[in-house]
């Protein structure tokens, strides 16, 4: 192995625009507006960390002073070297060992006050460049400067001296001014895919002399999450510990993935509902001494790879072995959305950081909540019973909202009430097995509906307001305005909705023009009914001429007020 006193992250920095990874459209711009002699005098590279941020500063400092970029370069140069610094002149090699004067760097960390920006600006404005054409300033985690700097610096950037180049680099973009965002060009840098770590690693292990396993480098490069130099800084701490051979197993160990398989295990006991599997491995992880942050986060990794799977990416899209997709795609085929959802966001916000909670607590009461969960959603719907329901259990059930008053005389309903079916009090992940409504052509004596209406029975009434009962629309609260209905029946193909008031009809038809309102109308009623209908809304006729109305008369009469008719007032 190569025997060098450089790391590997500053070792493999990037000295050429091409030898930036994962960046292609931004230094494709910026190699361009070198060649053509238009390079903006402020610009603003904001991304992750180790994405190349600061390199490509340096690099476009190298390209702009570079003695083969010259003013009368020919415009049919060649492609490999257009806008590309050659690294062999003086001032690249002064870049290259730290020495050159004309170019600044300025740590906005730890120099982020006022008075550092203007020893900058009288530095930038005092004298020009000393051995290049121009001189360029790099502010690094430029979004740690103070408001007071920020201002200070405005005038700069909008007004720089000719020879002198501006280049912020953050973490953070959101944190930089308007005002400053204005005076530069932006560059936004994106997070490094796993295939491109992977092949600078394998590139990094065949120049050193490394032997990499591929299972040991993709490991490397998926837990860097999108960083160059910490999957770098990784490669070299296993090599010194190590040696030169890079195992899958040395990786896990060193990273605190040694119980990496079974952070898939648990996702799967938290999907199937196998709550005390799941505690079992986690005890285990524990006690062989598991890093448990690394543990969560491959855990969240695995449960995001199965929400992938189940939304259609396809498996070679995905960075794990064949036997790990394998499972990824047997536990994506066998969960439910509902489910799969809850338990993602269920571990997802663990904090493992709160010093008074005990080892792995949060973990398992996570695992225990999603394992419950999943019990609860596949739990099969009670099969349709002919016979008079059985007398309600001590414990209330959930409210439902009221029917309307019984009428002596009306067939409909009392039909509807030999069909009744049992319903879940509750109703939790995947809706139940929907009671399809038989239609039975009838007549109402009270003259709701026409001839052929089906009426809507109490258990398909109740599991459609269970649906919508905390269902929040644009204004109301969808099962709120149900408790309104007087009558429900099915008429061809519509699901007729009759309320007391007219203004709840209209409420509903305001949140119906709603397009999350409508589809969450149309999922309850396709799994109350077995199927969808079209839905219309009616009125109750207006009270008839002389009759008293008003809810304020109303709430009078019942606290016992009474009318006193005209005549008798006016004695």
């Amino acid at each position: 192995m190569t025997t060098t006193s450089q790391v590997f992250s500053l070792k493999w920095r990037p000295q050429r625009f091409q030898d930036v990874v994962g960046q292609e459209a931004v230094v494709q711009t910026l190699r361009e507006a070198v060649a053509q002699r238009r390079a903006a005098h402020a610009y603003l590279f904001a991304g992750p960390r180790g994405t190349g941020k600061t390199s490509t500063a340096r690099i476009m400092a190298k390209a702009l002073n570079c003695h083969s970029q010259v003013p009368d370069a020919p415009a049919n140069q060649d492609k490999t070297t257009r806008g590309e610094p050659d690294n062999t002149c003086p001032f690249c090699v002064a870049v290259k060992e730290g020495r050159a004067l004309d170019l600044v760097e300025m740590d906005a960390a730890s120099h982020r006050g006022i008075d550092d920006v203007r020893s900058l600006r009288e530095r930038a404005f005092g004298a020009g460049p000393a051995e290049g054409r121009v001189k360029v300033y790099i502010i690094d985690e430029a979004h740690m400067l103070t408001e007071p700097a920020f201002n200070a610096l405005l005038k700069t950037l909008e007004e720089p001296a000719p020879w002198a180049y501006f280049i912020l680099c953050t973490t953070e973009a959101h944190k930089i001014p308007a005002t400053i965002l204005s005076r530069c060009q932006r560059f936004d840098f994106r997070r490094i895919s796993s295939a491109d770590v992977l092949a600078r690693l394998e590139r990094i292990c065949r120049e050193e002399g490394v032997e990499g396993d591929p299972e040991a480098l993709r490991a490397i490069a998926r837990v860097s999450w999108g960083s160059l130099r910490d999957a770098c800084n990784i490669l070299e701490q296993t090599v010194t510990s190590h040696g030169t051979h890079v195992a899958l197993a040395t990786v896990q160990e060193l990273l605190g993935l040694t119980q990496d398989t079974k952070a898939l295990q648990v996702a799967r006991c938290a999907l199937t509902g196998d709550a005390p599997g799941g505690l079992q491995l986690l005890q285990e992880a524990v006690t062989a001494g598991a890093d448990l942050r690394a543990f969560h986060r491959d855990l969240v990794e695995y449960l995001r790879a199965v929400l992938l799977r189940k939304g259609g990416v396809e498996a070679a899209d995905l960075d794990y072995p064949a036997e790990v997709l394998e499972e990824v795609r047997a536990l994506a085929d066998r969960t439910a959305w509902p489910v799969l959802l809850k338990t993602v966001q269920l571990f997802g916000e663990v904090n493992l950081r709160a010093s008074e909670i005990p080892g792995a607590l949060p973990l398992e009461l996570a695992l225990v909540e999603a394992a419950s969960l999943d019990q609860e959603a596949t739990r099969p719907a009670p099969a349709p019973r002919h016979e008079s329901p059985a007398p309600a259990r001590p414990q209330p059930p959930a409210p439902s909202p009221p029917r309307r008053a019984a009428q002596p005389a009306e067939p409909r309903r009392q039909e509807a009430a030999d069909r009744v079916s049992p319903t879940p009090s509750t109703i939790s992940g995947p809706p139940p097995a929907p009671v399809a409504p038989a239609p039975v052509p009838t007549t109402s004596s009270s003259g709701v509906g026409g001839e052929g209406a089906v009426t809507v029975t109490e258990a398909q009434w109740n599991t459609l307001f269970q649906a919508l009962r905390r269902v929040r629309g644009l204004k109301y609260i969808l099962g709120s305005l149900l408790l309104d209905c007087r009558d429900s029946y099915i008429e061809g193909e519509s699901l007729v909705l009759e309320f007391k008031n007219r203004a709840n009809r209209d409420r509903l038809e305001e949140e119906m023009g709603h397009p999350p309102s409508y589809h969450a109308v149309q999922e309850a009623v396709e799994a109350a009914l077995g199927r969808s209908y079209a839905l219309r809304l009616t009125a109750a006729e207006s009270a008839a001429p002389g009759q008293p109305g008003g809810h304020l008369l109303r709430a009078a009469m019942a606290m016992g007020a009474r009318i006193i008719p005209e005549e008798e007032a006016q004695r």
